[in-house]
């Protein structure tokens, strides 16, 4: 790769997820804007060949995501783009994410850090880091401590040990902190019987009196493990096959070891023998800073592989899961150890595990398997279960946090609005969360920004919303189970549930089209329009047929709906309509602004579709409102319609929607 595709993909990752133009790169790195869009279509083919997609958008640049963090992270190893290759996974993170990643280098790695490694390292600017430090500084603030730094010295944290504590507790490990494995253990019936948060203190404090240097994801492990052997000893279970050599018995993890177990039995009323000091100690020992191995770098790149077996076996972004990674990496590196030296371990659990996900514990078995640094041993139920744990963790995880989002709207937003809601979740309570419940005078933007759908009992077919709408009975029958139940299965995609809705043939969706749009309800602008003289020249076109006063009460219903919601549904669309039907016939009109234009506070609207649903009846209208939604995501037919803006090329790309 050239030295100057390495720096532009610099700027690119630099400016992630955000559009960037070609003037302002070329500006950034004194090339022409010529060069920079030649250098791009011979990186975009590389860059979308390792993890990650190149977007262009006319007008406003070019755009990087990247969706295999680690398979991109070593693209750029590879093309020699400044990169720093660890065993912890390291990914480009949002601020709170970085934030966590200084943190936990600053504090429970004890490290002192320089910002000229922290962006190679992280791929992001100074600019962001500096804010970031910003917002560590504002959260040690309450704890007495501070972050203090020197020339050639680096930065780190300055206070007394019991404030660190205090900070990690509550930062790393407190209510506020996501992470699946805490949260899993914390709530798993598995463990009801031990205090998840005391263990941790234990931990915490113990290393830290000696300056024992882990991670969050290795202390979150340590807690599974110890749980465990709680749970192990309490039902008589015991290790066997441990090696009780001086070598280990003389290491500073095995006092650490000891200290734990004996703090843990005073407060837990339980006797642990001497074999679980040891093979505490072990854990300890594989996981505490080490040298790095080879076979580190192997164990992440055959794990890689593997949680992308487990993301195309369940449908579910596993492969994507930082915390899943790095806890799998955490307990495979003793494990390994345990295989070596023949230390046999019993899983009190693994009989629950695998009553409770029998489908988990058998992909685990058959995937972790094949993995080449395991294939050669013989592994027994026991630690499968083990591993098992972890995926049904990240699993839990995903199912919690994909919940839909949905907001129910009845006519006053009480009393049946509550019978509503209730009868929602007790049929739909583990795939939907209702974020609010509202009357229909109470929908307004802060509302909706909030929701993935909307369950109504009152009739709201004639509003447009970007997410969908269902109108159901306040008693919710089997027909609006089901429905509900086909939307799910279109919001989440990745759900075995299917859509099995018999949709309308195509042809009688051509016919609707036809009807609602036509050309004699379309016009072209050359020039900049006003917002007003747009709504008003194409509420002129609807209103040829339609009563007198259709102009001035339609003109008074679209201000209404824009107080209940956003109609801005793109950087470049925009969809005007009232907040309740006006027009006898229902009709849709269209204005193209190829130069773009200013709708209140929003430059460069381009397209305006004006819908004018009846009082009488709207059959048909979702045809086309369902197609407008999808043309928002078609920038390539968008640009067809604005390089040749007439209603034969407009209808030729814009019915190709309607499906």
């Amino acid at each position: 790769m050239k030295q100057i595709e390495k720096l532009l993909l610099r700027q690119l990752i630099d400016h992630q997820g955000e559009y960037v133009t070609s003037r302002s790169l070329a500006s950034e790195l004194s090339l022409s804007d010529r060069t920079i869009r030649n250098y791009m279509k011979v990186i975009k083919d590389e860059v979308e060949e390792h993890g990650g997609k190149l977007s262009a958008k006319q007008g406003q640049g070019y755009q990087l995501e990247i969706f295999d963090h680690l398979e991109f992270s070593r693209f750029l190893k590879q093309r020699e783009v400044a990169f720093r290759s660890d065993l912890q996974v390291t990914e480009f993170f949002e601020s709170e994410d970085r934030q966590k990643y200084l943190l936990n280098k600053l504090l429970l790695e004890d490290e002192a850090i320089f910002i000229e490694d922290l962006e190679d390292e992280l791929f992001i600017s100074r600019s962001s880091l500096v804010n970031d430090i910003h917002e560590i500084k504002k959260k040690l603030l309450p704890y007495a401590l501070r972050i203090n730094s020197k020339p050639h010295q680096g930065m780190w944290i300055e206070g007394h040990e019991q404030d660190k504590r205090h900070f990690i507790m509550d930062i790393f490990f407190g209510n506020h902190y996501t992470n699946s494995l805490k949260e899993y253990l914390g709530t798993s019936h598995f463990f009801k019987e031990i205090n998840i948060e005391e263990l941790v203190i234990i931990i915490l404090d113990e290393i830290r009196e000696v300056n024992l240097k882990v991670s969050d994801f290795i202390i979150q492990n340590l807690t599974l493990h110890l749980a465990l052997a709680i749970k192990r000893v309490r039902e008589g279970f015991h290790i066997e096959g441990i090696p009780l050599t001086e070598d280990i018995a003389s290491r500073l993890e095995f006092q650490v070891s000891k200290n734990i177990m004996e703090r843990i039995e005073r407060v837990m009323k339980v006797v642990f023998p001497e074999e679980e000091v040891f093979y505490l100690a072990l854990h300890l020992m594989a996981k505490s800073n080490r040298e790095e191995k080879v076979t580190d770098q192997e164990l992440l790149a055959e794990l890689t592989v593997t949680l992308n077996q487990f993301a195309q076996f369940f449908h579910r972004p596993l492969n994507e899961d930082r915390q899943l990674k790095n806890g799998l990496l955490n307990h495979l590196a003793p494990m390994l150890v345990r295989l070596e030296q023949g230390i046999t371990l019993e899983n009190p659990l693994k009989e629950e595990i695998m009553k409770e996900d029998r489908q988990s514990f058998e992909q685990t078995k058959q995937l972790f398997s094949q993995m080449p640094l395991l294939s050669n041993y013989e592994i027994n139920d026991d630690e499968w279960a083990y591993l098992t744990l972890h995926i049904m963790a990240a699993l839990e995880k995903i199912k919690s946090t994909h919940k839909i989002h949905a907001l129910i709207i009845c006519a006053t937003g009480y009393g049946s609005a509550q019978l509503l809601k209730n009868r929602v979740l007790s049929e739909f309570g583990e795939t939907i969360v209702v974020t609010n419940v509202k009357g229909y005078y109470e929908i307004n933007e802060a509302v909706l920004k909030e929701a993935d759908m909307i369950i109504s009992s009152i009739d709201l077919s004639t509003m447009f919303f970007k997410i969908p709408v269902l109108h159901v009975s306040v008693f919710l029958n089997s027909q609006d189970i089901q429905k509900i139940r086909e939307t799910i299965a279109e919001c989440l995609p990745c759900q075995s549930i299917k859509n099995k809705s018999i949709s309308l043939p195509t042809e009688k969706k051509q016919h609707y089209y036809q009807q609602l749009l036509s050309e004699k309800w379309f016009t072209v602008y050359a020039q900049q329009p006003t917002k007003e003289e747009v709504i008003q020249e194409l509420l002129q076109l609807l209103g040829q047929e339609e009563a007198n006063e259709y102009l001035f009460e339609m003109t008074e219903q679209i201000k209404r709906r824009e107080k209940m919601g956003q109609i801005i549904f793109s950087e470049n669309i925009v969809v005007p309509h009232p907040a309740i039907p006006i027009g006898a016939t229902t009709k849709i009109a269209v204005a193209l602004i190829p130069g773009g234009m200013t709708w209140d506070e929003h430059e460069g609207i381009q397209f305006v579709f004006l819908v004018s649903p009846s009082f009488i009846e709207n059959e048909g209208i979702t045809v086309v409102t369902k197609a407008i939604v999808r043309f928002i995501d078609r920038t390539d037919l968008q640009h067809h319609i604005l390089e040749t803006p007439t209603f034969h090329d407009f209808n030729d790309q814009f019915s190709q929607m309607v499906k």
